[in-house]
């Protein structure tokens, strides 16, 4: 299964694509990250936190690892988004439960070498594992990660996840810099020059300017 950096890249993506365009600070080259915009860096969490069961293996893959949680996720956020602003924030709530549901497209896309194989995406509504079988993301090796087969293992797993998810990550990153940029705004506080029909008036005044 993929490892956090490649659920974090897939969660970014959801932020950057389906966010506002504030998702992504002005000015990146200082500071970056820690500029980023709460939303962002919930989603990054959201898309990386499913895997927090592996504290207890017997449950790794099942209830967190479901469109169960995802549901949850968006209930618990439109909440808590009440609670904060007076208003439920229905887009930021579904935001954050797509982040959390691409960590269950990841793993299903990935390779799983221990049965039972795949996850129970649909609990509760089923208690099937399923698994795409088109091994797109290499597996990772989560014991013993310091011994060197665990660490070559996991090398050859991000760099995979990164060659997959970074581009896409980046161009996401990408579109959402564009949608930030002027442009042709629209924005009242943006100045613009004067036309050329009101050029010979100073801009200051309605009256015809002196005749030569």
């Amino acid at each position: 299964m993929p490892s956090p950096i490649g659920h974090a890249l897939a969660g970014l993506t959801v932020a950057w694509v389906f966010g506002p365009p504030a998702a992504v600070p002005a000015h990146p080259s200082s500071g970056w990250l820690r500029r980023l915009p709460p939303l962002t860096v919930a989603c990054a969490a959201a898309a990386v936190l499913p895997d927090l069961d592996l504290v207890s293996y017997p449950f790794h893959r099942t209830a967190t690892h479901s469109v169960g949680m995802s549901v949850l996720v968006f209930i618990v956020t439109a909440g808590v988004t009440r609670w904060v602003t007076g208003r439920i924030r229905w887009k930021t709530a579904l935001i954050l439960s797509a982040a959390q549901a691409t960590h269950i497209l990841l793993d299903w896309l990935g390779v799983d070498r221990r049965p039972p194989f795949g996850l129970e995406a649909l609990w509760p509504f089923s208690h099937t594992w399923y698994i795409s079988g088109w091994d797109v993301f290499l597996p990772t090796e989560r014991r013993e990660v310091l011994s060197m087969r665990a660490i070559g293992v996991n090398v050859q797993a991000v760099l995979r996840e990164l060659a997959i998810m970074g581009p896409i990550a980046a161009a996401a990153w990408a579109f959402t810099r564009r949608r930030r940029s002027p442009g042709r705004s629209s924005d009242p506080g943006v100045l613009r020059p004067p036309s050329a029909a009101t050029a010979g008036t100073g801009g200051t005044s309605d009256r015809p300017g002196r005749r030569a």
